[in-house]
């Protein structure tokens, strides 16, 4: 019996989510100018052709993974816009990444090579000091309504704490003290200790 066009569909779609998880995988463990689009291919089990009729370019490719990262970003908009206790908003953002960070390390090591290498392409260059300006314009935003006298270069400071980690953590997973590093900016964040600064 033929396929029906929805079916076409649907094997489309699984073949191309296929290749962006191979790339995803192997940008994250080679790097992008350490991986090829014929690596891609047979990580993904299709022909080299097939990806290229997926995906007109190993550039191409990367761009659509990495806004596959900036929508997952966006759920912390969400996170960032759900609370009017700043003091919350750095509890449950610092919870959220941390677990994310467990969960998801593919994720990060490709969002940390892909950061140390956003000369890869113009778009891509854009993107991320698009993102890079958004997110720390939010979280001075944050620590302005805590009350901290230099709210901006506290939210450069708390982006380098978890640029810091992440790297670190992914360096020695296995004897990386992580609970412990996440108790200890629960803390150092809490209106507590931040309070104690503003009083």
């Amino acid at each position: 019996m033929p396929r029906t066009k929805q079916q076409f569909e649907e094997i489309r779609e699984k073949t191309r989510k296929t290749i962006l998880d191979a790339g995803l995988k192997l940008f994250a463990r080679k790097g992008f100018h350490g991986t090829s689009i014929a690596e891609i291919a047979k990580e993904a089990k299709v022909s080299k052709g097939l990806a290229y009729n997926y995906f007109k370019s190993k550039d191409e490719l990367a761009e659509t993974i990495l806004f596959m990262v900036i929508d997952f970003l966006a759920g912390f908009d969400a996170l960032l816009d759900s609370e009017e206790d700043p003091y919350k908003i750095l509890e449950l953002l610092i919870k959220e990444t941390f677990n994310h960070l467990r969960e998801n390390e593919e994720f990060w090591r490709l969002y940390i090579s892909f950061s140390f290498q956003k000369e890869i392409t113009p778009k891509m260059k854009k993107v991320f000091e698009d993102v890079d300006k958004k997110y720390a314009a939010k979280m001075e935003k944050i620590f302005k309504k805590i009350g901290l006298r230099n709210a901006k270069a506290e939210a450069y400071y708390f982006g380098a704490l978890f640029d810091g980690i992440s790297v670190d953590y992914l360096l020695n997973k296995e004897k990386y003290p992580l609970k412990s590093v996440e108790k200890l900016m629960l803390k150092k964040y809490s209106r507590e200790v931040l309070g104690k600064l503003t009083g």
